[in-house]
């Protein structure tokens, strides 16, 4: 079978040019187990920013697409200036001369955000399916749920807005790519996902879709660390949360939730972001709302981390906390799963389908920091329950994020798109 893919992320050929990527590391470990069946001519195909030549490398062929990016401040802001059908219109062709050089067997895209979709209306005589990732439509609906519009665009800088890397614009390209990614799923014929919550939103949005359950492959390091606390850290409870991204990723709800530990609970905590440094617009935004500062609330700003060093992280923390107020199927609560620590996360999108509320961990409402406080209170109290729910998520997560089952899932989903058997 001769698969193409299309991918925000170059994959494994990331190890060619020896560089580090901080997203999307999973693709790596899926590519990496799938390249493994003898059936599969793996083609990948990814946006970039240098002018290459497919090339061959570690049994995968991979199809750099050039998508020009100036060199300079100036340029990159003018090309900012673009509207999204300008460029979509630029990397159509590109995206289909790919797909007629291959000539697969089937086309696998991945993730719905970008605009790998719109190959969909000009190939008919080849498979075409998408992985959900994030679900950008219904995103759209909760995006102002802990900052609202007219409060985060007052603490932003001119800069930003001249730099069109402001919230305004942040807004204006989200609805650009939900109403583009619903014309994708309207139109899908195959589907694959992970949770309740990505099956009923394509359902809805496609009565007629065929949905398949492929699950993901974590990032290789969180396979082989493990909590084994035997009690929670003395005078000092480590909290540790993963936040990437924009302003419903909830990192309000950390500096109201830290507020209220620190003022009535009694409990010597800190409280380690991992994503976000203290340079963030969205670390800024949030205190200048909220009139809070992280260096008062016991809260350090670690920035990003590679897979080696948050695996280390998690292990040698005592709760994992997840504040999104949406998502899919948050890798980072898998991770926190598979290495088996308690954990305490947003009851919100497709997180339910992850996390069974009482035997893996804790779920509580999006954006409740006195829920949340609670919660952490609850777990700091009972470490025998803390102790088991940790144990549940690491047997639950193994099992559903092991390799060899995965690329089955994926591997009979193919044939039966391409050959029609399951």
């Amino acid at each position: 079978m001769k698969i193409l893919w299309f991918s925000l992320s170059p994959c494994g050929s990331i190890r060619r040019d020896n560089t580090q990527r901080f997203i999307q590391g999973w693709m790596i470990s899926l590519e990496d187990e799938i390249k493994k069946c003898k059936d599969i001519d793996l083609h990948v195909a990814f946006f970039s920013d240098k002018e290459e030549k497919a090339f061959y490398f570690e049994g995968v062929h991979y199809h750099p697409m050039l998508m020009k990016r100036s060199s300079n401040g100036i340029g990159r802001i003018l090309q900012r200036w673009q509207s999204m059908e300008v460029n979509d219109k630029k990397m159509l062709p590109v995206m289909l001369r790919v797909v007629k050089n291959v000539h697969p067997d089937l086309i696998h895209i991945h993730g719905t955000e970008e605009r790998f979709g719109l190959i969909q209306d000009h190939i008919k005589d080849i498979p075409i399916c998408f992985s959900i990732q994030g679900l950008i439509a219904p995103y759209e609906k909760k995006y102002f749920s802990g900052m609202p519009y007219t409060e985060a665009t007052k603490y932003e800088s001119w800069w930003d807005k001249i730099r069109k890397v402001s919230i305004k614009t942040d807004w204006k390209s989200f609805r650009f790519r939900a109403k583009r990614e619903e014309h994708y799923l309207k139109n899908a014929k195959y589907v694959f996902g992970r949770t309740f919550w990505d099956k009923d939103i394509s359902l809805a949005l496609n009565p007629q879709r065929k949905y398949f359950v492929v699950d993901e492959i974590l990032r290789t390091p969180f396979y082989k660390k493990q909590w084994t606390k035997s009690e929670f850290t003395k005078g000092k409870l480590k909290l540790i949360s993963t936040i990437s991204g924009g302003i419903y990723k909830g990192f309000e709800t950390v500096l109201d939730t830290a507020r209220l530990l620190k003022q009535y609970s009694g409990i010597g905590f800190e409280w380690n972001i991992v994503g976000y440094d203290a340079s963030s617009k969205w670390v800024h935004i949030a205190e200048k709302i909220k009139k809070l500062r992280h260096q008062d609330l016991n809260i350090n700003l670690l920035g990003k981390k590679n897979a080696e060093e948050l695996s280390d992280l998690l292990t040698a923390s005592d709760i994992y906390v997840h504040v999104s107020h949406i998502e899919n199927s948050p890798n980072s609560v898998c991770e926190a799963m598979i290495v088996g620590m308690p954990i305490i996360a947003s009851y919100a999108g497709g997180t339910a389908s992850l996390l069974k509320d009482g035997e893996d961990g804790k779920l509580v409402q999006d954006g409740d920091p006195y829920v949340l406080a609670g919660a952490i209170v609850s777990m700091y109290q009972d470490f025998d329950y803390a102790k088991s729910c940790a144990e549940s998520a690491h047997e639950t997560a193994l099992k559903r994020h092991a390799p060899k089952r995965i690329a089955g899932q994926l591997i009979i989903a193919y044939k039966s798109m391409i050959y029609g058997k399951e």
